[in-house]
């Protein structure tokens, strides 16, 4: 932050004194014009454009670190061509302020100024965190995004007291056991489980849910989404649970169309605590379950600033794009590992950023608007000033 602070005191200096200096020398008074903003604003824009072309470079990417094209943040280039175009900007912002103190002209480049330059801070001064614990465990550490890994103390503590997944209903296919690609290749074939038809099915108000995959037709005869599955006598059972582990399973009867086989079995895509149960066609072929597919998440979390969690928290929730806010960061539900514990106890990770200079840019977004509008209000009567001139 005292970096940025520095810089900020740097590039005003530097615009007063370039703008002084420019009424005694002709060279000077050229990037008060607006072909200097012009080239300053192009030069800008093709560094952004380069960079986001070049993305984040990976190991075997080392000459476009070496010539600053790595991020945004590291880019002597980004920050150079920025910094000038703010200078030049500001020369010309006060120059039009001299030659017309009326226009409203000079608050619209003003409202641009300040966008710019608190987006060149907060670029420079953003900070990045990522916190990673289980449910029921607090924590006040986090881990930096610069880079490094480096180790931040948090000056609170964070605890997922609960966690919820949506997901889509499950989906019965049939594979290749060699490739593990769904078949048949040349169109995949699958069955959603609709939870409402099976429901109006086990209600005696509707046909069971079944769809023909290749020479086999698949029925839903059974669907629990909280089950426990059970194996004995080389046969697979399911019970509705809510133990800590259960996955959806569905007991389904297949038909062969060409030899009029039928079989029958329960169907699992299992969890951490349960192998899936699947069954083999033939040598090549297996009909199981996909895992589930949460398409919203969401974390309650208890933010709490007193040492070891003690204290009232503050109780908030997240999901994908709806943030916390504790002193001064903003908290993201970033990812939700899943593979090792299953969705009733995530591993949960959240983003925390922490940046001084948003307020900037809402307030340069602000001015815009404010400019405009002004703008839009000044033709407006400047129009019928004009009007009534030529009436009278």
């Amino acid at each position: 932050m005292h970096s940025t602070l520095i810089l900020l005191a740097l590039i005003l200096v530097l615009t007063v004194l370039l703008y002084l200096l420019s009424s005694r020398n002709k060279t000077v008074k050229l990037l008060c014009s607006p072909l200097a903003v012009g080239i300053a604003a192009g030069l800008m824009l093709t560094v952004c454009i380069i960079l986001g072309l070049a993305g984040k470079p990976s190991e075997s990417q080392e000459f476009l670190s070496r010539i600053g094209l790595r991020s945004f943040k590291d880019s002597p280039w980004f920050i150079s061509c920025t910094m000038l175009f703010i200078i030049v900007l500001g020369m010309f912002i006060m120059e039009r302020r001299k030659q017309n103190p009326k226009s409203a002209l000079p608050h619209l480049f003003t409202g641009i100024w300040i966008l710019v330059l608190s987006f060149l801070m907060s670029n420079l001064s953003i900070q990045q965190y990522i916190w990673t614990g289980w449910t029921g465990a607090p924590k006040d550490q986090a881990t930096s995004q610069s880079g490094r890994n480096q180790a931040k103390k948090l000056p609170f503590t964070i605890e997922v007291s609960r966690y919820r997944a949506d997901c889509h209903p499950p989906v019965i296919y049939i594979v290749d056991s060699r490739t593990g690609k769904v078949l048949p290749l040349e169109a995949p074939a699958s069955l959603p489980i609709d939870p409402e038809q099976y429901a109006a099915y086990a209600a005696g108000k509707a046909q069971a849910q079944q769809k023909q995959i290749q020479e086999w037709n698949v029925k839903v005869t059974e669907y629990l989404p909280h089950a426990w599955i059970y194996h004995s006598d080389n046969q697979y059972t399911a019970k509705a649970s809510l133990e800590e582990g259960n996955a959806p399973a569905a007991k389904v009867e297949l038909k062969s169309s060409a030899s009029g086989e039928t079989r029958t079995t329960w169907l699992s895509c299992g969890s951490a605590l349960q192998i899936p149960c699947f069954l083999r066609i033939d040598s090549t072929r297996i009909i199981g379950m996909e895992d589930p597919v949460p398409f919203h998440q969401i974390a309650y979390l208890n933010l709490c600033k007193s040492p070891k969690g003690s204290g009232s928290p503050k109780t908030d929730s997240l999901w994908h794009g709806h943030p916390s806010r504790m002193d001064g960061y903003d908290i993201y539900l970033k990812d939700v590992k899943t593979a090792e514990a299953g969705f009733w106890n995530p591993d949960v990770q959240l983003e925390l950023v922490r940046d001084p200079w948003k307020t900037g840019i809402y307030v340069g977004l602000a001015y815009i608007l404010l400019a405009l509008a002004g703008m839009l209000i000044q033709r407006l009567f400047c129009h019928r000033e004009q009007e009534d001139g030529k009436e009278s």
